[in-house]
């Protein structure tokens, strides 16, 4: 029986996914942060990150397609943008988790 329960869970497609996927790499990472300051252009990200065009469009992309951000296309350009501000929310509460968890190891620590 319990078996079987966990094959159904696996089967389960979790939306949420896609989100922490896209958030699981420190490049894409870096990118929010940056747009937390406004909407960039993948030409205005290439030379803070010190990476290939096609590398910060890939990021780029992976971000939209999961809700992240979102664009809008001027001219040649294209801009992105936080397109859900409660994203900062997420890193926020990862931040906090991340320090409660270092103060637990100094603790055993000492």
């Amino acid at each position: 029986m319990a078996k079987r329960a966990r094959e159904k869970v696996k089967d389960i497609d979790d939306p949420r996914k896609e989100i922490f996927a896209a958030l699981a790499c420190g490049r894409r990472l870096q990118i929010i942060e940056l747009l937390k300051e406004g909407e960039k252009c993948a030409s205005d990200l290439i030379p803070i990150l010190d990476i290939d065009q096609s590398a910060v469009s890939r990021h780029l992309s992976i971000l939209k397609k999961a809700g992240i951000l979102t664009s809008h296309k001027e001219g040649v350009n294209v801009y992105y943008r936080i397109a859900n501000q409660k994203v900062f929310d997420l890193l926020s509460i990862a931040t906090e988790i991340i320090k409660e968890r270092s103060k637990e190891v100094i603790k055993k620590l000492k």
